[in-house]
């Protein structure tokens, strides 16, 4: 080996070195932790609703119309004013009805008086004849004087009544508990026989009709638990029930008209405002429910024996379990406001990954940040 040879093998083996010296060290593999908030499982309850839209009305409303044509010489109500069943709203000009019903209950005491003094001549006659002591024509005439008593009694009570009705019909009463809504003529104006001249409506409970379309018909039945609300009145939530159902498809919508009653406590609702009514069509209770985000979802292909495939949804959530990530496979059940129910694979008391559980994976270490209400 000449001089040069090695002079050059120093200097490659010197460059080795010096490369190898260079070369970073290998850095620690580091352990990906991702923060998460728990949702720890317990009995919850969750419902389902179809939504429609409509009109309210009160649920009692009636127009106390005139019965003779005279003129109004009291009114005692406005609108607004609370009435009850009975109370005298109005009254037309009544003067000859009551002198007529005074006459007539005159009449009538007057026949009273003489049907008794002729069945007390009919009883003792009968007496008399019993003894021998008068003829059959004494006590046949007694007996016919008693049953035209009779019959004058009977003619008067019908008068009395009649008049008592002519009477009655120029008082306007109240036909139920409710309020005064409309009063359509002013006092001492003339009002025609057969005119509406009070509206009176009970809202206490209010009344909406709706149309079902009919898809949604086998999912309500009367009774279910209905909730409106009122853009007039944001803030205020009411709560109700379908009160009634048709037996009949309208065929030109196709919708079922169903009547639904609402609650107007505090009586903040009127006749004529338009909202929006939810009817439950389901409600599960004792079961796990979550915020709708938490379930994650993955389409799966299926292939069969014959080689056709089909797409399969596949419905997943993360627990924490032993300081990581656990994938479960669940069941999916109602759907509703954001939340669903998980009718499958979650137990109560699990430790369910509520944020944070799309950016993880099976078996990832987790931080658990804080447990939240879902």
């Amino acid at each position: 080996m000449n001089k040069k040879s090695v002079i050059m093998g120093i200097a490659g083996a010197a460059a080795l070195s010096l490369v190898a010296g260079c070369k970073p060290p290998q850095r620690p593999k580091v352990q990906r932790i991702v923060p998460v908030e728990l949702y720890i499982a317990r009995p919850d309850s969750l419902s389902s609703f179809i939504t429609l839209t409509g009109g309210i009305e009160a649920q009692h409303d009636a127009i106390v119309y005139s019965k003779m044509a005279e003129r109004l010489i009291s009114l005692r109500v406005k609108p607004g004013d609370r009435v009850k069943t009975g109370k005298t709203l109005a009254v037309q000009y009544n003067e000859s009805a009551l002198q007529g019903k005074t006459v007539a209950a005159a009449s009538l005491k007057s026949a009273e008086i003489q049907l008794q003094a002729r069945k007390d001549d009919f009883t003792r006659m009968d007496n008399l004849f019993t003894k021998k002591a008068v003829t059959t024509q004494q006590l046949d005439a007694a007996r016919a004087q008693f049953e035209i008593a009779q019959a004058f009694y009977e003619q008067a009570t019908a008068a009395l009544e009649q008049a008592t009705v002519q009477y009655e019909n120029t008082i306007l009463r109240a036909p139920f508990v409710g309020q005064v809504a409309t009063v359509y003529f002013d006092l001492n104006e003339m009002v025609p026989a057969g005119q509406p001249v009070i509206k009176i409506v009970n809202a206490d409970n209010v009344k909406a009709k709706l149309n079902v379309p009919s898809v949604d018909i086998a999912r309500i039945a009367e009774g279910k638990n209905v909730t409106a609300s009122f853009p007039s009145l944001p803030d205020t939530e009411f709560t109700g029930k379908v009160y009634r159902m048709d037996e009949a498809i309208d065929p030109a919508t196709r919708t079922l008209a169903v009547e639904v009653r609402i609650s107007n406590a505090g009586n903040l609702l009127k006749s004529g405002m338009f909202g929006e009514f939810k009817i439950e069509t389901a409600r599960h209770t004792g079961t796990v429910v979550v915020g709708e985000l938490t379930v994650m979802t993955r389409t799966e292909i299926a292939t069969d024996e014959l080689g056709i495939q089909t797409e399969r949804p596949e419905y997943y959530v993360f627990c924490a379990k032993n300081g990581k990530a656990e994938k479960r496979i669940v069941i999916p059940g109602i759907v509703s406001g954001g939340l669903t129910e998980l009718s499958g694979g979650i137990r109560f008391g699990d430790s369910v990954i509520v944020v944070g559980q799309n950016i993880i994976k099976e078996g990832d270490s987790i931080k658990i940040i804080t447990a939240t209400e879902r």
